[in-house]
């Protein structure tokens, strides 16, 4: 009997570990990988490395002590926990990918309503760009040329541009004498052209500026156009003691004629408007004040009362030639290109950050001579590049790039 049962307690102890080695437990990991080729590449992301739960520790049972021992157990403090330190957020990495190369000294950029088609003025004439089917065309040309610049010189042919609506295209000359360049408004649809048209067989013509009693030489070099409030502001450097900034006035969806309006250099003492721009609730137009191209440090940025043409606040950036200025949609912050023909090293696309009469510029990447800047209404910023002439003649340098929603 006593055999037996011996024998039934072995049994049972072997069925108990038997079933102990079936028990287990199993981890599953997972693990998304995702790269971009070609221009695209950007940092990769940091992981976060997932929350670590402290195992709870199973404190032992304690015996109760006797009466005659009991004695109140003392408190235990707590050890303080440091709190870990926050680190910054840091901003993701800037990535300019070119979309267009081999353009010569690419200037002013307009992006079409509806179409989303990016319009480029170079030295040759006008480009479209299509985003989604990746092609540019050839739209507008047979501009003659001129020269601008101090070390280095350019040639240059139309300058800047700006839809008056989604079928118009205004565009500022920059291919003549000044007192004799003109501002065309072209008539553009919704496609490419299958030839491009000369550049005389604009929808509308205006100016000259000729010399006169507002303007000594007469005006030139239409930089920069924007249009708002039902107007078309154009700023010109041709009478240097008057930095004017032309106008002209939309009606019955005509423009009227082009007339000298806003004289920066009597109210900055600062000459050469270039880059102009609206706020995003269209009560100010926006202003840089480049200055003299061989002087750094000159640069300004202004504010005018679009209506009356009065300023309202003149500002310094620490930047050296302002060449282009766009508001993000998204954000609502002023972007702005240091073009910076003293020390090309320092140009690139910079945030300008305003407090009261404060400009911090802070740069976000640097680039090889920068002109115009522009925004589409997903908030892809599209910008043209002077570059530096290589080995090549026979190759431009210019390019037009896009940087990514995200500013």
């Amino acid at each position: 009997m006593q055999w037996n049962l011996q024998r039934i307690l072995k049994a049972t102890a072997y069925c108990l570990t038997a079933a102990c080695l079936m028990l287990g437990s199993s981890y599953l990991v997972a693990d998304e990988k995702g790269d971009k080729k070609g221009d695209e590449k950007k940092e990769a992301a940091k992981k976060e490395e997932p929350k670590k739960e402290e195992p709870k520790k199973e404190e032992p049972k304690k015996e109760a002590p006797k009466k005659e021992d009991a004695k109140p157990a003392p408190k235990k403090e707590e050890p303080k926990k440091e709190e870990p330190k926050k680190e910054e957020p840091k901003k993701p990495a800037v990535t300019v990918k070119t979309l267009v190369t081999n353009l010569e000294s690419p200037s002013g950029i307009a992006i079409q309503e509806g179409t989303g088609h990016v319009f480029v003025a170079s030295r040759y004439g006008v480009y479209r760009y299509d985003p989604k089917g990746k092609t540019v065309d050839l739209e507008i040309a047979g501009y003659p040329t001129d020269v601008y610049g101090k070390g280095p010189k350019y040639n240059i042919g139309p300058l800047g541009v700006a839809f008056m609506d989604k079928d118009h295209l205004v565009v500022g000359d920059g291919s003549r004498p000044d007192g004799e360049e003109l501002v065309r408004i072209y008539k553009v649809g919704d496609k490419p052209l299958e030839k491009w048209v000369k550049e005389d067989t604009a929808a509308q013509t205006l100016g000259p500026i000729k010399a006169g009693d507002k303007s000594a030489k007469g005006e030139g070099n239409f930089y920069g156009v924007a249009v708002g409030g039902g107007d078309i502001f154009i700023t010109c450097n041709g009478d240097d003691t008057k930095g004017w900034v032309a106008k002209s006035v939309i009606k019955d969806g005509k423009a009227g004629p082009l007339e000298p309006s806003i004289a920066t250099k009597e109210a900055t003492n600062v000459d050469a408007p270039v880059a102009i721009t609206f706020s995003p609730d269209g009560k100010e137009l926006v202003i840089g004040q480049m200055g003299e191209v061989n002087v750094a440090d000159d640069c300004l940025l202004t504010f005018y009362d679009p209506k009356t043409g009065k300023l309202t606040k003149s500002l310094k950036t620490g930047l050296n030639d302002i060449a282009g200025l766009a508001y993000s949609p998204k954000t609502k912050k002023l972007y702005a290109t240091d073009f910076s023909w003293v020390d090309a090293a320092k140009g690139g696309l910079f945030e300008l950050k305003i407090e009261g009469d404060k400009v911090t510029a802070e740069k976000v990447i640097s680039l090889d001579k920068p002109a115009a800047i522009a925004f589409d209404k997903e908030g892809n910023l599209y910008l043209t590049v002077f570059g530096t002439q290589g080995k090549d003649p026979e190759k431009s340098p210019g390019s037009l790039a896009v940087i990514k929603a995200g500013l």
